[in-house]
């Protein structure tokens, strides 16, 4: 984006809110005493219509912001909100510029009183004292998630169908998430359901997705050689030749956007890394570890799990390496991992690591006993060829990485993904399940970080 540099980077979304709260309360404050203490003046037809040009978009810009913030009709309020924030900047420029013209710097002083008056103290006092108030309680905002009772005797097959009857009595969180690629207009809408025995808490979660996509990164083979089928990946920002996923952050504390730990920019992180995609990264500043499911269609649900991750502090930068993840990392693990099916990348031609045996050429996941050592003489595959990306050292995580179990399955534009985890897994990368832990949802159209996202996050409320 050509003005990217010019933008703030790092931790904004409370900024966000808090420019939000600022305004709110200053149009609020301006409009009540417009009604009290009227002031009169004569603008001339131009300043007339420029001022209630800005009306309109002032109002405009509040009302789409906070139904963006509350996640009501979000397909409607996120061009709204965007096309507002430019004719804002565009309404600074044509209210202030003839005033500049005409006065000068004079203009500044008159915007800059030499003097408060007792009232016009008082007045920016309020303002302040309801502006942060505006702003706590909106940033620390929460919608419920009741999780209903399970008991011991009662099952439920982690299978991606999520038809068990004991689901029918878990009310149903519906969030609409926005700013995702390859989504109808950005958007998906999920939906999750919660129940919890005394050991363990289960999640049906369901969104939507038009499509069901379980290419990751497929190798093609040409005249040239292995070749991997790719629009974006090489600046880690893939958004055709990837699979569908969907991720659960868990936080004890309940900050809107992400609770902290989005950091956007380029370079947003002081002596660190650039990312490749500008998006920003994802980090853990304030000493906390935020939980991180990531349930992914080709690479982790054939294991019956979610990759269970989190989000820490930056990690030290390691030499040589061409892509920093920031705090975005996984837990640890004793054995059992998926890999890349190729020896070393280029963005050219790659060498895979095994070829496929004969009944396992169809698969989207390569098993390692399916399969043998690549040598060029046993390559006989002619060019059109497809082979699997992802191999498989093992069939499932083993240790700290493996506390989440998963499965999903995709019907007519719905994604049902069932999950089950200990409420307490003692592990120093996991966040406890239990009354007050706040949780976001952010769903991927085949793309490799471009995600839906919301504001504000669920709360569990567990049964006494």
């Amino acid at each position: 984006m050509v003005i990217s540099p010019l933008l703030p980077e790092g931790d904004l979304y409370p900024w966000h809110i808090a420019s939000a709260s600022s305004l709110s309360v200053l149009a609020t404050c301006f409009l009540l005493l417009s009604l009290w203490r009227p002031y009169r003046s004569n603008p001339n037809q131009y300043h007339l219509w420029v001022n209630r040009l800005g009306y309109l978009i002032i109002l405009s810009l509040l009302f789409s912001g906070w139904l963006l913030w509350a996640g009501i009709y979000v397909a409607q309020m996120q061009p709204l909100h965007f096309f507002s924030m430019w004719l804002l900047l565009l309404y600074l420029l044509i209210h202030g510029w003839i005033y500049f013209i005409q006065h000068g710097k004079r203009v500044l002083f008159a915007l800059l009183p030499s003097h408060i008056e007792k009232q016009g103290a008082f007045i920016l006092a309020s303002v302040f004292v309801l502006g942060s108030l505006l702003f706590i309680s909106t940033r620390y905002s929460a919608d419920t998630l009741e999780v209903a009772s399970l008991s011991p005797s009662e099952f439920i097959d982690i299978d991606g169908h999520g038809d068990e009857a004991h689901w029918t009595r878990a009310p149903v969180y519906t969030i609409e998430t926005h700013g995702g690629a390859n989504f109808d207009d950005g958007r998906s809408t999920i939906r999750v359901q919660a129940l919890a025995n005394q050991y363990e808490s289960y999640f049906l979660i369901r969104w939507t997705d038009p499509s069901m996509s379980t290419n990751h990164l497929p190798l093609l083979k040409t005249e040239a050689g292995w070749k991997i089928q790719q629009n974006g990946f090489y600046q880690f920002d893939e958004r055709t030749f990837y699979e569908d996923k969907l991720a659960v952050m868990l936080s004890r504390s309940c900050s809107g956007g992400a609770d902290n730990t989005t950091h956007l920019g380029h370079r947003p992180l002081d002596g660190k890394p650039p990312n490749w995609h500008g998006k920003g990264f994802h980090a853990s500043m304030d000493g906390q570890i935020r939980d991180l499911w990531h349930w992914k269609a080709v690479r982790t649900n054939d294991m019956y799990q979610a990759d269970d991750n989190f989000f820490g502090p930056p990690a030290l930068v390691q030499q040589g390496q061409r892509r920093y993840t920031a705090g975005y990392q996984p837990d640890g693990k004793e054995s059992g991992a998926y890999v890349m099916n190729w020896q070393w990348y280029t963005p050219e031609t790659v060498i895979p690591k095994r070829l496929p045996d004969e009944d396992n050429v169809h698969l989207n996941v390569l098993p390692w006993f399916g399969s043998t050592p690549y040598h060029k003489k046993k390559d006989m595959f002619v060019p059109g060829s497809k082979l699997s990306s992802i191999l498989y050292r093992s069939n499932r995580f083993e240790g700290d990485r493996a506390d989440v179990r998963a499965r999903g399955s995709w019907d007519s534009g719905i994604w049902t993904l069932e999950l089950v985890r200990k409420h307490n897994t003692g592990s120093l990368h996991d966040v406890p399940l239990e009354s007050g832990t706040c949780m976001w949802f952010s769903a991927f159209d085949h793309a490799q970080v471009a995600h839906t996202r919301h504001i504000r996050p669920a709360i569990l409320r567990y049964p006494l």
